[in-house]
C-alpha cells in the first residue's frame, strides 16, 4: 500500500505538460474559413435589408405620387409632408 502512496505523491509533484502545442494549420483554416462565412453571410443580409427598404420606399413613394396627381393635394406643402413619411 504505502508503495502505491509513494508513487501518487511523487507524480503529484512532476510538472505536466501540455499536449498541444501551437495550433495546428488545420485548425487556423477552419477558423479563417468559419470567419470569412460569417462576413459574407452579413454582408448578403445587409444587402437583402436595403434592398428591401428601397423597394418600400418606392411603393410608398409611387402611391403618394399617384394621390398627387388625382388631385388628392391641393399644395406643394402638403405634398411634400406626405413624402416625408415615406422616409421614416
Amino acid at each position: 500500500m504505502s508503495v502505491i502512496l509513494d508513487t501518487l505523491l511523487l507524480r503529484t509533484k512532476e510538472i505536466s505538460k501540455s499536449k498541444h502545442g501551437e495550433p495546428k494549420t488545420s485548425s487556423i483554416l477552419l477558423i479563417s474559413a468559419a470567419i470569412t462565412m460569417a462576413i459574407i453571410l452579413m454582408m448578403y443580409a445587409g444587402l437583402s435589408f436595403t434592398e428591401g427598404m428601397m423597394k418600400q420606399y418606392s411603393t410608398c413613394r409611387d402611391k403618394i405620387v399617384g394621390y398627387e396627381q388625382h388631385g388628392m393635394y391641393p399644395s406643394a406643402g402638403e405634398f411634400r409632408l406626405a413624402l416625408s413619411f415615406c422616409d421614416s
